[in-house]
């Protein structure tokens, strides 16, 4: 039965690891969390649902390119009745896709749209089938200090009890399924295969300071393929861009002051193999449908093993080799520090909200989100308990950068799975791994310098 939806909605003749189970749930009305590894078809889990029940799916979706993608690959598919609303729309789209959303099969909307009352008058009338939280694992780590109207869902959900939630992510830190329940005050039933992508191997260097990894990374871009190298800071995202270009390649920047159209153009161009190398902040990577990334390096650590996994898993989506590679130099650890912790909502920030006392605007406005939801002493709790996830991660990852262990085996511990068997080309801890030899030519024409002159002259 399910094998011939599948083929008669989609033309495919098997299901993908993990994705026949979840539909199963979702279709025997069970509110389900899948745990399904980047690029092994995660739409699917709720698109085919969808057209079997024929009712409207709500995708709640944290990122606008995410947002765009999956419209985008709708459409290719040949389905005609999509609504998407989001920021990056001018107003004579966000005015169609308003009128269309009570036609529409697919509904793609952010928490913060949703959460508005006279936004939510749109869909509040709707017979929804399924309400999708797609990339799950942001509830948890964007929910209560970065992006607070993702704690909030709760609100939407209580209100179309009929709907099924399917909650979907790559990577499920181990709390996630608590944080679901706690949110949604739903239980879910979990299918997980695993968060390991045998594809691509891991490795680590260690430098003394930033000049030493700048002096590794420009030779290496020569071969690496199509890359994406991940910074700490917009600041560093221009600087390295810069030395990139310097060096010859052309080399697109991504991080968050980018207007919707530049974000949409250098997406664009890094798909269209226009560019070879992405330079980003972190806000770049969930719904970048590119499937031949050979390379992923993170010039900085990632903040978190979460962070980290979403992240390498852009590279190697057509199941070819791929590799990702860390880099260090001492003052990094300062660094991560100061990203997590510096501008942390404490309990102490908890108890100065509660008694009216001055807070900084960003955390005033945070606490002000979610104490609609939450009671002061529930916030107490939900800050005291993100702290310590965060030093779990941080010290996670300070862990990485001095292993002797496997590092694929050290990184999916933290999501509570055992590595069972390595592939040939594992790490470089326990394999001499075969480098990516794909060659990014030269396109940035300069000048040199008499001393470069000299040294050609010589060589």
């Amino acid at each position: 039965m399910l094998h011939h939806e599948l083929k008669k909605w989609f033309g495919f003749d098997t299901f993908k690891p993990g994705q026949q189970e979840i539909i199963e749930h979702v279709l025997n009305d069970k509110n389900t969390l899948g745990i399904l590894p980047t690029g092994s078809g995660k739409s699917l889990c709720y698109q085919l649902p969808t057209y079997i029940k024929q009712k409207p799916t709500l995708i709640i979706s944290p990122l606008i390119s995410l947002m765009d993608d999956q419209v985008m690959q709708l459409k290719l598919q040949g389905e005609h009745y999509v609504s998407c609303i989001h920021s990056g729309l001018d107003e004579n789209e966000k005015k169609q896709n308003i009128q269309s959303l009570p036609h529409s099969r697919f509904i793609f909307l952010s928490p913060e749209f949703l959460l508005q009352p006279h936004n939510f008058k749109l869909i509040q009338s709707l017979d929804l089938g399924l309400i999708v939280l797609d990339e799950a694992h942001c509830l948890s780590e964007w929910g209560y200090d970065f992006r607070p109207h993702y704690a909030l869902v709760g609100k939407i959900i209580n209100h179309f009890p009929k709907a099924n939630i399917l909650a979907l992510t790559a990577t499920a830190p181990p709390y996630l399924t608590y944080d679901l329940n706690h949110m949604l005050n739903k239980t879910f039933t979990v299918v997980k295969t695993t968060t390991n992508r045998e594809n691509i191997t891991l490795s680590h260097k260690n430098f003394e300071d930033d000049h030493g990894k700048l002096k590794w990374l420009l030779p290496m871009l020569e071969q690496s393929g199509p890359t994406i190298i991940y910074v700490s800071s917009k600041k560093m995202c221009l600087t390295l861009a810069k030395a990139i270009y310097q060096y010859g390649f052309l080399t697109g920047i991504y991080h968050g002051d980018l207007t919707y159209q530049e974000r949409h153009t250098v997406q664009h161009q890094f798909i269209g193999n226009e560019i070879p190398i992405i330079v980003a902040t972190s806000a770049f990577g969930m719904g970048i449908n590119k499937k031949d990334i050979r390379t992923i390096i993170h010039f900085h650590l990632a903040t978190s093993p979460s962070s980290y996994m979403q992240e390498i898993g852009r590279a190697g989506r057509d199941g070819k080799s791929s590799q990702a590679i860390s880099l260090y130099q001492p003052d990094d650890s300062y660094l991560l520090e100061t990203l997590l912790f510096a501008d942390i909502i404490t309990e102490e920030d908890v108890s100065s909200f509660e008694l009216g006392m001055f807070l900084p605007p960003e955390k005033n406005e945070i606490l002000d989100v979610l104490s609609s939801y939450y009671k002061i002493e529930q916030l107490r709790a939900i800050f005291k308990a993100a702290f310590e996830r965060k030093k779990r991660g941080y010290y996670r990852m300070l862990g990485y950068k001095n292993l002797d262990q496997c590092r694929r085996a050290y990184m999916i511990e933290f999501f509570g799975e055992n590595l069972t068997s390595k592939p040939t080309q594992c790490c470089d801890n326990d394999s001499e791994l075969k480098p990516i030899h794909i060659i990014n030519s030269k396109k940035v024409k300069r000048k040199m310098d008499y001393k470069e002159k000299l040294q050609n002259i010589f060589k």
